[in-house]
């Protein structure tokens, strides 16, 4: 077989490796049938950890590792590592998410359905346990009548009560005892166990087994697990934002199917991918970074976005928006180099002479195959992938939908540059881990008069622990998860108020009533406001119209003037003032 040959054969086989479950028992009609009504954004994300995936392990105590399911993988060390020791991960594949793993000394081992994370104690645990279960009420099920036999009032913290010591726990370890054994043996050498009470003993055993019978949960890779995870391992890098803030610009940001995002983050890519996630593979993700290269790609592939998600990112350069001699494909005299380049390729590649001579030198077939088969994938993404112009060309074609913006730069002056690519009416969410710098926007975009409905907020989450007889907050907690700053784009052509100062007063005299004025009731239960009669006089002098005592109040007055702006918008105040002229004289 020639190696263009095997080119070709590698491209013809990738259909068919992706269609595999459209073939089982089925005729090959009906498989190409099928194939050709398959669209892959409709396919439901998979239930199982596929070859590639990435996963979350969830400890009992909180800590969480990222993971890569692979078969085999290059190097000496495994793809996830545990307590300084590497565990493959080739059997985790194939296995429902939400299985519980017994990290074991080599290998993480899959427990059966139904397995918690803090296994039971089964040899003398103690259970809580009130008198008449069945008759407790509603309000007294958080506090249950515990009847306790010991105290801890007699109880010497002096290390002397356990009769094992370091030594004989170590070879324990080392020659790979159960961690149930290894449990049950320091409850039985504690001299101590018995006289403690029982949230004592409960809270004993599960401390001992989460170090010595360790347990994790493989969770899949979303939005809020992500943001989770990294907010407990490195906080600073994600600008301390906290999974439920990040809820909260999804939810302010209005994204949704079809829609198109402008996002410009330094929060590792977290929000990038949870837009783009939350999409589903309709719309377009307009991606802002600076350097070189987007630097949080390997973050983007932690969520295990399918191909439609992934091609939905548009990748652009801050240099685009912000730069003034930005060079667009519309200019006479534009040249878009990487478009050039990539017009210049051909689909199926042809081999190079010294692709040949490498492919001649490998013996194995196996890697012959999986060298095309790369190189292939290689091409596919440059003759997908857009340029720097086209990202500008998008923007510039279509005005965003919602911005959302997380930066460590300068948000004020970010904001205002960002601000002309939105639609009116549009939402803006700008996330930062200070008040300031937010508190600063909010008053310029208040003086240019820019945004409606602006909401400066931060949130404030404790996670409790609900338990019986036990539930109340956890003593520890994070202090912030961040400020907020929301708004609602104003249209700058229609987007302000045309009347002025002397005409909306000349409307509030026609419809009565005078600002500043208090009503009070009479003895016979009308309402008349203070000096009414010269009121009205001085009414009928400026106006021309012999007004009445009006029984309109103040919020109705200023409703009634202000509601007009919609009508009177784009109309010539002085055409307007005319037309008022006449209806008073008449």
């Amino acid at each position: 077989m020639s190696t263009a040959e095997g080119a070709s054969e590698v491209h013809d086989e990738a259909p068919a490796a992706t269609t595999a479950d459209f073939v089982v028992e089925d005729s090959t009609e009906a498989a190409e049938e099928k194939l050709k009504r398959w669209d892959p954004l409709l396919e439901p994300p998979s239930d199982v950890v596929r070859e590639g995936d990435h996963v979350i392990l969830v400890f009992g105590d909180g800590r969480q590792y990222f993971a890569q399911c692979l078969r085999s993988w290059k190097g000496k060390s495994a793809p996830v590592k545990i307590n300084k020791r590497s565990y493959p991960t080739a059997n985790l594949v194939g296995l429902p998410y939400g299985t519980v793993l017994e990290v074991g000394n080599i290998e993480l081992k899959p427990l059966p359905e139904g397995e918690d994370l803090i296994p039971e104690y089964t040899p003398g645990a103690a259970k809580l346990e009130t008198e008449n279960d069945d008759e407790v009420d509603a309000d007294d099920s958080t506090f249950p009548e515990i009847e306790q036999a010991n105290d801890n009032r007699n109880l010497v913290d002096d290390n002397n009560s356990q009769s094992l010591d370091y030594t004989q726990l170590s070879k324990l370890v080392e020659n790979g005892t159960e961690g149930s054994a290894i449990v049950s043996a320091l409850v039985e050498n504690s001299k101590t166990f018995e006289h403690k009470t029982e949230f004592s003993k409960a809270k004993y055993i599960v401390r001992k087994q989460k170090k010595y019978q360790p347990r994790c949960r493989m969770v899949r890779c979303t939005g809020f697990s992500v943001c989770e995870a990294m907010f407990k391992k490195e906080p600073r890098k994600m600008m301390n934002m906290r999974e439920d803030t990040l809820g909260q610009i999804l939810s302010y940001s209005n994204v949704s199917a079809g829609c198109q995002v402008l996002v410009m983050e330094t929060c590792l890519g977290v929000i990038t991918g949870a837009i783009t996630q939350r999409m589903g593979g309709y719309g377009k993700v307009i991606s802002v970074y600076s350097g070189q290269q987007p630097s949080f790609v390997e973050m983007i592939a932690r969520f295990n976005l399918s191909f439609a998600e992934q091609h939905s990112i548009k990748w652009l350069h801050s240099g685009d928006i912000f730069a003034e001699d930005v060079v667009t494909s519309s200019a006479p005299d534009a040249q878009d180099p990487e478009k050039v380049e990539r017009e210049i390729l051909v689909w199926p590649c042809p081999l190079q002479n010294h692709t040949r001579d490498y492919l001649e030198k490998i013996k194995k077939e196996r890697a012959r195959k999986d060298f095309l088969a790369k190189r292939c994938a290689r091409f596919a993404r440059k003759l997908t992938r857009h340029t720097g112009i086209e990202a500008k060309e998008m923007l510039v074609a279509r005005k965003c939908d919602s911005i959302v913006l997380a930066t460590r730069y300068d948000p004020t002056s970010t904001l205002l540059d960002l601000l002309p690519y939105l639609t009116p009416s549009g939402p803006f969410v700008v996330y930062s881990e200070y008040m300031e710098p937010l508190a600063e926007c909010f008053r310029e975009l208040q003086k240019q008069g820019l945004a409606i409905n602006l909401r400066l907020m931060d949130t404030w989450m404790r996670e409790y622990q609900v338990l019986p007889g036990r539930t109340h907050p956890q003593m520890n907690m994070t202090q912030s998860g961040g400020f907020l700053l929301t708004g609602i784009k104003l249209c700058p052509v229609h987007g302000h108020n045309e009347l002025d100062d002397n005409l909306l007063k000349e409307l509030r005299g026609l419809v009565g009533g005078r600002r500043g004025r208090k009503t009070s009731k009479s003895k016979n239960g009308s309402e008349s406001s203070k000096n009414g009669r010269k009121k009205s006089t001085r009414q009928s002098s400026s106006t021309g119209v012999a007004s009445r005592d009006s029984k309109r109040s103040r919020p109705e007055i200023d409703e009634i003037a202000k509601g007009t702006n919609s009508f009177l918008s784009g109309r010539d105040p002085k055409r307007i003032r005319a037309e008022v002229d006449d209806s008073a004289s008449d």
